[in-house]
Formats: structure tokens, sequence, C-alpha cells
């Protein structure tokens, strides 16, 4: 899904005339935040997949970590158009997940996880802690992967996935199809550098 949403984007930006190599002039302030918030998720299913010895406590301290850092980075990079959409995607993913003790709630676990069989079965053992199947003790659950994308995606996603690559898909073709607008990121970058005290 990810995928059609960046290949839709950009090829939307390109019908309206825009240039791929517009998004090369995109300076992105502290990308290090969402690099080392991917870093920790993947070392995070990594260690589930592989069964290291991991609570649900430590699952929700890594959740929280890699949500703030996802929210710092929005923040430092709010200049760009349709930015917060996609923090409106994250938080209602934050909120839900973390709510729910840091597992995100899931309707059907075979459809979602199909393609990932150790995923499935770590699901239905319970091994899989940072996703469980909806239950009378479900909070918020409406927030959870409840919406079916049918083939070829074979996907459930959330509200707040809807809502985040909504504003990525937004923009990316914006980004793409700009022309002749300036770039605001190098006044907002030095001025966050390069203020000095007023004598």
């Amino acid at each position: 899904m990810f995928y059609a949403v960046i290949a839709a984007a950009v090829l939307t930006g390109l019908l309206r005339g825009g240039r791929i190599t517009n998004l090369a002039r995109v300076k992105l302030v502290y990308p290090w935040l969402a690099i080392l918030s991917v870093a920790m998720d993947a070392t995070l299913l990594l260690l589930i997949k592989y069964e290291f010895t991991v609570t649900q406590t430590m699952a929700f301290i890594s959740l929280s970590i890699q949500y703030a850092l996802l929210f710092l980075f929005i923040w430092f990079n709010r200049y760009l158009p349709y930015s917060w959409l996609i923090g409106i995607g994250v938080f209602l993913n934050a909120l839900v997940i973390l709510i729910n003790g840091g597992s995100m709630p899931l309707a059907e676990a075979g459809a979602y996880l199909g393609k990932y069989e150790y995923a499935n079965q770590y699901l239905m053992e319970g091994k899989f802690i940072t996703y469980h199947i909806i239950n009378e003790n479900t909070k918020l659950w409406f927030l959870g992967d409840i919406i079916w994308f049918p083939p070829p995606f074979r996907v459930f996603m959330s509200i707040g996935d809807i809502i985040l690559y909504a504003g990525a898909f937004l923009i990316i073709q914006n980004l793409i199809a700009a022309k002749s607008r300036r770039n605001k990121h190098p006044v907002f970058i030095n001025f966050l550098r390069d203020k000095k005290p007023l004598s």
C-alpha cells in the first residue's frame, strides 16, 4: 500500500507539470529523528521474530520513544505542506497503540499478516505483542486496523494510517508539482542555527 501511494503521488505530481528533481531541493530538518524511529521499530520486530525476551512494558516504552521521535520530526518539518495531516495520522495511531499498552488492535489476523507466517503464528500464540485481536478489553478499537483493502493489497488499515497516507500523497505530489516556490527551509534552519541575542 505504501509504495502504491508513493507511486500515485509521483504520477500525480508529474501530470501536474512537475519534476521529480524538485524533491532534491527539499531539505529536511533533523531527518535522523525519523530514521532512528524506524530503526527502533525494525529492531523491536526482529527481537520478537527471533524470540528474544520482549515484555509488553518493553514494547510500550519502545513505541513511546518511537512516536516521540516522529512527533519531533514532524514538528521541526512543519513548514512542509500538509505535514499537519501526517501529524494527525501519527497521533491517532499512537493514541490507540499506547492506550492499549503498546499493542495495535487488529480486526482479523489472517488477512493482515497472511504473507508473514511467523507473524500470524506469533499473534495467535500471543507472542506478537505489538498487535492483538480486538476483544472486550480493547480501548478505542475503532482506531485500530479494522478497514479492509481488498486484493491486490489484502491489508487492514487504521483511520490513522489512511490520514497519514493521504498526507504523504499530498506532500509528495505538491513538492513535485512545485514550479517557482521559494524554499522556506533554509530560512527556517538558519533561524534555528544562527539566531543571536540582541545586544
